[in-house]
């Protein structure tokens, strides 16, 4: 055999090793997401989204376009951290710094491409924003109006987003019954914006 073709026999079988590593990456991804997903159905602080991977600087993940899905994953665990959240030893200091880092994030993910995650995060900033407009000692409630926008905003990016629906269709529910008509600070129906506070007690899904 020639050197030519020892050379073509050999790198070929070098793109065929990287090829079964890859292949082997992406199942990897594919099964970590899946455990991953089940883990936070379960528990929300035991979850986990990582792959063993073999080839250097995991082109699966980029593959699988991952980024984005895994930035809200860790965002969605990081929003149930702050519901279950008490005050804490320091009165609720540092559970006021974790809130504002994820409605932060949330506000970030809420202005993404993806239609489906930036839903998702309009309707957690809406609990956020319903936390918000319920009086906690002495801080002054905020309009609740932000909440009705952010479930709102949440509908008009992903119509089949039945959570964002089901909160916006109770909060509504609960204005009425006090007597109470959102919007009269005209922010209501508007893209989510300007969250602020850090109540204590956060309701879950759908109150």
């Amino acid at each position: 055999m020639s050197a030519a073709r020892i050379a073509i026999a050999t790198a070929l079988a070098g793109v065929g090793v990287i090829l079964a590593c890859l292949a082997s990456d992406v199942l990897s991804w594919r099964n970590a997401v899946r455990s991953g997903d089940r883990e936070f159905a379960v528990s929300a602080a035991g979850a986990t989204w990582k792959a063993s991977t073999v080839l250097p600087w995991d082109p699966a993940r980029d593959l699988l376009s991952l980024g984005l899905p895994l930035r809200f994953r860790t965002a969605e665990q990081s929003f149930a951290a702050v519901q279950a959240a008490g005050q804490g030893f320091d009165n609720g200091q540092s559970e006021s710094r974790t809130r504002g880092e994820v409605e932060a994030e949330l506000a970030a993910l809420a202005q993404s491409r993806d239609h489906v995650i930036a839903s998702r995060a309009d309707n957690m900033l809406g609990i956020l924003a319903f936390t918000d407009s319920t009086p906690s000692g002495p801080v002054a409630a905020a309009p609740i109006d932000q909440s009705v926008a952010d479930f709102q905003a949440a509908i008009r990016l992903d119509p089949a987003n039945a959570e964002a629906k089901f909160n916006l269709e109770l909060l509504l529910r609960q204005l009425l019954a006090k007597g109470v008509r959102p919007g009269a600070n005209n922010n209501a129906g508007g893209r989510a914006n300007g969250h602020h506070g850090a109540g204590g007690g956060l309701p879950g899904r759908g109150y």
